[in-house]
């Protein structure tokens, strides 16, 4: 990719423009309007093979950009806009920004791997945060490199609620979690069903977080599954009455009865059928593959009849959480017939030798992250499990990014600022790769999907899933005149992940990204100054 350059014809005629004034006595706007016409912009990128998902243009185009918005395309065959700078972008695409709706990796240094896998907005949907003004402010603070937004957090709130705990802003990355603290002191009341006036407390105090601009309600479901029926019955009628989905870690996920993933779907399915809520399924390859017909089957038929059920997965046989999560109890664990040896405790590094091993761990570091093979990836069969849930139609493509680590510590300037990271950070591969492992793996080299196709899951598709309550969305994910300058540019040939189990590094092949008009990436290269992020908000009411 050439560097950004002025055109020559451009600087020639403002040079004659400055020549022409002379000593006259023009005044100094009129001065500036000869300078820069009208028509300037402050980029263009030219020549490159623009994709727009939802018009389904695909053709060389040139693509300018002023103060944030994109203001013109125009087709390979005109001369482009005059612009203060010019990026020649032949043999690579430009397509709108990445959003992904599932991310955890919330801090300076988390959103920087994901800029470099070509995401302009990432959002915590799943789990998300309260208090969220308090936590809006605090992010705004610090600066993002790119867009970021959460849902009202439905654990973290029951938490509060039953066991007395006061939630700080931005408590995932100060402490691990709501849970971790409880976990801390011993306390697991939380774990159960509550009172009926201490559940209406937490459904208040979530509406009251959606209310402050929370994207929906995160309902991570999997990390309490012995909490009550009739609470996510209220929790869903409230959230159909704000007009928010939620975004759902399923209650169970194991492939046969009892505490199925099939039993875990059919509850979600009946929510959104009997309250008309909007439930958004979480990482559908993680949860659900080791049921994948009857699941897939079961999804789409719901969504024939009409009920509102969407979709997202990732690309990884592997999943990551806490050691602490129920599901991995050596009780659960040895009942469905599952290795130990399948987690591997990323504060050591290794493998977990046996149950009492595993005990031990959830004991002594209940919020110690953990990486877990779900399926063999030397078994095509279950593989292809994986990628006929990745290739579901629908589905969006979301990460579900991980908090960098190193040594055990999520926190501290090393790994949450300073770039680049030290030797040994490590998380799931999912936090720096997720969509360029789409582009490359799932679609240039498998062919699960069209290289259109997947531009659109990256993009389009999370956007028509929010828009209705999220207003930014309509101006996002979408790569035409008037919407946000959210773009990002790659190399089709060669863009990739090239992060993997033992080592976490950047993305290969996205040239060039921008959030609302600035340079995040540019050249390929990440620009550390750079913090143009903006929140993301729901309206509701």
């Amino acid at each position: 990719m050439r560097s950004a350059q002025h055109s020559s014809r451009q600087i020639n005629r403002h040079d004659l423009a400055r020549a022409s004034l002379g000593s006259s006595r023009i005044g100094a706007e009129e001065e500036r309007r000869m300078m820069e016409p009208d028509d300037t912009v402050d980029l263009v990128l030219t020549n490159g093979r623009v994709i727009d998902p939802e018009t389904g243009v695909d053709g060389l185009r040139h693509v300018g950009i002023r103060g944030g918005e994109i203001v013109s395309i125009q087709r390979a065959t005109e001369v482009p806009r005059p612009a203060a700078q010019q990026i020649d972008a032949s043999r690579s695409v430009i397509a709108p920004g990445f959003i992904d709706l599932h991310s955890h990796s919330q801090t300076i240094n988390g959103l920087r791997f994901q800029a470099m896998d070509g995401v302009t907005t990432a959002l915590d949907l799943e789990s998300g945060a309260l208090p969220l003004a308090e936590t809006h402010a605090e992010v705004a603070r610090e600066g993002r490199p790119i867009n970021y937004g959460y849902a009202s957090n439905w654990l973290a709130a029951r938490v509060s609620e039953v066991e007395g705990i006061r939630l700080e802003p931005n408590g995932n990355i100060k402490n691990g979690s709501a849970t971790v603290l409880a976990a801390k002191e011993g306390l697991d009341d939380w774990r159960w069903p509550a009172s009926p006036e201490v559940v209406d407390r937490i459904v208040d105090r979530v509406a009251e977080g959606v209310v402050e601009g929370g994207i929906g309600v995160g309902v991570l479901l999997g990390y309490a599954p012995e909490s009550g029926r009739t609470e996510m019955l209220k929790l869903s009628r409230r959230a159909s009455e704000l007009g928010v989905p939620l975004f759902v870690h399923g209650r169970y996920k194991e492939s046969d009865d009892p505490l199925s993933g099939i039993e875990g779907l059919l509850e979600l399915i009946s929510l959104a059928a009997a309250t008309g809520v909007h439930v958004h399924l979480c990482h559908i390859n993680s949860t659900y593959s080791l049921a994948a017909d009857l699941v897939l089957d079961a999804i789409r038929e719901a969504q024939r009849i009409g009920v509102k059920i969407t979709t997202e997965a990732y690309p990884y046989h592997a999943s990551s959480t806490v050691i602490g999560a129920p599901f991995l109890s050596p009780e659960q664990m040895s009942s469905r017939g599952k290795r130990p040896s399948s987690i591997r405790y990323l504060r050591t590094g290794e493998r977990v030798a046996n149950f009492d091993r595993l005990a031990q761990l959830r004991v002594e570091d209940p919020g110690g992250t953990v990486v877990v093979d779900y399926l063999d990836p030397e078994d095509p069969e279950q593989m292809e499990r994986l990628h006929r849930m990745v290739s579901f139609p629908g589905t969006a493509v979301a990460s579900d990014a991980m908090l960098l680590q190193l040594d055990g510590r999520r926190t501290g300037p090393d790994i949450e600022t300073n770039w680049p990271v030290p030797p040994g950070t490590f998380a799931h591969p999912r936090t720096a790769g997720t969509f360029t492992r789409t582009l490359g793996l799932i679609s240039r080299e498998l062919g699960l999907m069209s290289l259109n196709e997947a531009i659109s899951r990256c993009s389009y598709v999370p956007t028509t899933i929010l828009e209705s309550f999220v207003p930014a969305m309509r101006r996002k994910g979408r790569l035409q005149v008037g919407c946000d300058a959210d773009i990002v540019v790659f190399d089709p040939t060669t863009v990739g992940d090239r992060a993997d189990f033992d080592e976490l590094m950047p993305a290969a092949g996205i040239e060039q990204l921008l959030v609302g008009g600035e340079f995040v990436v540019r050249d390929g290269e990440l620009s550390t100054g750079a913090l143009p992020g903006r929140p993301i908000r729901a309206v509701v009411g």
